[in-house]
């Protein structure tokens, strides 16, 4: 026995020893507890430096079409072209030709809008950068369900091709094979193989030959599977993804009960567009009362507790007359008000960058409005009732 293990024996079996043991392993608790603290406070700092530069990019970029200004700018354009002009002056530049009309104007933005998302994905860290992707599919299987829903109205495959704007795995080959189909079922078929095909088939099927049905059905599919995405990211960026995720959930819940409730829509019926995971306020008893409400205001009682209740109570007169318009259009407000909330609560983290993705959506819809309105020669006072524009209050 050597002499260090000699003095171990020592004073281990020493009237001290078991005291000096139990001081030794707290010392060594402690230790261990000091360097997970440490590997998570590195692990927030390398957060922070990761998101630092898409954020500020984000944020100098802003989203001008759901402001008051970039708006009352847009509606003040003579014509298509001097619109596109304004567009591009507000940041949003789309290669607009000499024979630009109304269905070519909204081809465009929709294309621009796919790009920009594309544009955001590219700068997003990649622990979160999965989520964005799946809001960019999302997209596409809108497309997509647009070239089947078309078919169904009967239009000629030059008319769906002419509208028809090919993105990520919507390929212009795919475009082409599902715009000539004899049938809506053949144009599924034709993009079976897409990774949207399978949700975009069993979405028909369950429509039953509900062209507006086959539509939500689709995109239900698609925010589900973004849903999942978002409960995928890291338990450290997760929050506010989930929350953005949940809240769409919601708000497509809520669009779909609002609607059937104003046309008086069976409650089976309604139920088959509802998404029963992936929520984030309505969701499990609150769903099933919404779910279970007779009629408009009894739903709005329904999610009372919730973000939404305010904006959907703060219109009794739409709620009394059934104008769903009205209150999807409060939802609406209510989600980018969401989004705002988010970026200035995680606005070190992917908070901006969610706002953002969620804000060119609403510009895209604004731009493709005020265009169709520009085209038709619309009232200014008309293209205003359908847009988002974002409160400043907080």
């Amino acid at each position: 026995m050597t002499a260090l293990e000699e003095i171990a024996v020592a004073v281990l079996s020493g009237a001290d020893g078991k005291a000096m043991l139990v001081a030794g392993l707290s010392i060594a608790v402690m230790v261990a507890v000091i360097l997970a603290a440490s590997a998570g406070y590195f692990r927030m700092i390398l957060n922070i430096a990761l998101f630092a530069q898409p954020d500020a990019r984000v944020r100098a970029i802003g989203n001008p079409m759901i402001g008051r200004e970039g708006v009352r700018e847009a509606l003040e354009a003579g014509n298509l072209h001097d619109l596109f002009e304004r567009f591009a002056a507000l940041g949003h530049r789309m290669p607009a030709g000499a024979g630009l009309d109304g269905q070519e104007a909204d081809r465009l933005v929709r294309v621009h809008h796919y790009e920009a998302v594309m544009r955001l994905i590219e700068s997003v860290p990649d622990g979160v950068r999965h989520f964005f992707v799946a809001y960019a599919a999302m997209i596409g299987t809108g497309e997509a369900a647009a070239i089947v829903a078309a078919k169904g109205r009967g239009l000629s495959p030059a008319a769906i091709e002419e509208r028809a704007v090919p993105i990520g795995a919507l390929t212009p080959e795919r475009v082409r094979k599902a715009a000539h189909a004899g049938s809506e079922e053949e144009a599924i078929r034709r993009m079976a193989k897409a990774p949207f095909g399978p949700a975009l088939a069993r979405a028909h099927a369950a429509a039953a030959g509900d062209t507006a049905a086959f539509s939500a059905l689709s995109l239900a599919a698609a925010l589900t599977e973004m849903g999942v995405a978002a409960r995928g990211v890291d338990i450290s960026l997760s929050p506010p993804v989930v929350e953005t995720a949940g809240r769409m959930v919601d708000a497509a819940n809520l669009r779909a009960l609002v609607r059937a409730r104003a046309s008086g829509t069976g409650r089976e019926a309604a139920a088959r567009h509802l998404i029963r995971q992936g929520g984030f306020e309505v969701t499990g008893e609150r769903l099933l009362h919404a779910e279970r409400a007779g009629n408009l205001a009894d739903l709005v009682a329904a999610v009372e507790g919730t973000r939404y209740h305010r904006y959907l109570a703060a219109l009794p007169g739409a709620v009394q007359e059934g104008d769903a318009a009205a209150l999807e259009t409060a939802l609406d407000r209510c989600i980018l008000d969401a989004a705002r909330g988010i970026a200035s609560q995680y606005h070190l983290e992917s908070g901006p960058l969610l706002r953002h993705l969620v804000a060119l959506g609403y510009e895209a819809r604004n731009m493709r409005a005020i265009a169709v309105g520009v085209a038709a020669g619309a009232p200014t006072e008309e293209i205003e009732r359908v847009l988002i524009v974002e409160e400043t209050e907080a």
